[in-house]
């Protein structure tokens, strides 16, 4: 395997991707109308958009995502300044910054599809 890119199925894609690009650095390295694909300027991490019902794709993916079930983790180095940060650009909070027992610092968002992101700092 040489990698994988989690794709959600959503008709809010360029929402997703400004979403992506203007919080975690992530930068397009693919557009269409029904497709967008962003990479992490730093870690290479990857994350896909494609819209609904596209005729070129099987029918098991014509499907939107209907925002359950799905968490993205972006470990940080340093969740205190992630959460300041998002705070300063208004971003709404699921969960507040938190110290988990098991030794994580995280806090939780969700992006315009619904997928919650947890943004955790490894203690």
């Amino acid at each position: 395997m040489i990698r994988v890119t989690p794709l959600i199925i959503t008709n809010k894609i360029k929402e997703c991707a400004d979403f992506y690009i203007n919080y975690f650095n992530y930068v397009v390295v693919f557009e269409e109308d029904w497709y967008v694909h962003l990479i992490h300027k730093e870690s290479g991490s990857e994350l896909a958009f494609m819209i609904p019902n596209v005729k070129n794709q099987p029918k098991e993916l014509h499907t939107a995502f209907t925002g359950q079930g799905m968490v993205y983790t972006l470990e940080v180095d340093d969740a205190t300044f992630e959460f300041k940060r998002l705070q300063e650009l208004d971003v709404k909070f699921i969960l507040a910054l938190k110290d988990e027992p098991w030794g994580q610092r995280h806090c939780i968002i969700s992006d315009p599809a619904g997928v919650y992101i947890d943004v955790v700092e490894q203690l």
